[in-house]
């Protein structure tokens, strides 16, 4: 009895045990390409700040943005976002946008160039007024990582 349980426990090891490791692919080499004097259209560019109260840093990130569709025409007006998610999928983006309403902010989805929806809590003109607010959105720490969006003119 011993001798079959032993034997039946080495078969199943062999079995589980021996099987060969997927291996990935090799990336390709990257192609070098003729760089042109003109930026790109989808180009970003990530501005540090520092808050008024000087604790952390605020990351800013310049880009066009427009709102999505089904979204308030007058929220791609102003210049300045808090941002709180941001979403390769409309359908996420709602959810969240949803989410944020029931805690009682007044949530807007934008669109980048490169079809991302960047769900916003707050729009301003003002630079320093958006930087007021996005650090009073930092202290919950569930909204630790928002960033301010600069709309890009």
């Amino acid at each position: 009895m011993k001798v079959l349980s032993i034997l039946l426990i080495l078969i199943v090891l062999m079995t589980f045990g021996c099987k060969t490791q997927k291996i990935a692919p090799k990336p390709e080499p990257i192609k070098s390409e003729t760089v042109s004097s003109e930026p790109a259209k989808s180009e970003t560019v990530a501005r540090s700040y520092s808050t008024t109260n000087g604790a952390s840093s605020v990351k800013g990130r310049e880009e066009r943005v427009t709102a999505a569709q089904g979204e308030a025409s007058d929220l791609g007006s102003k210049r300045f976002y808090i941002i709180l998610g941001v979403f390769g999928k409309y359908e996420n983006s709602l959810r969240f946008k949803k989410q944020l309403a029931a805690e009682d902010y007044a949530p807007g989805i934008l669109v980048n160039e490169a079809g991302q929806y960047r769900v916003c809590v707050n729009s301003y003109d003002d630079e320093s007024a958006a930087r007021a607010k996005l650090g009073d959105i930092r202290q919950n720490v569930k909204y630790k990582d928002a960033w301010l969006l600069i709309k890009k003119q």
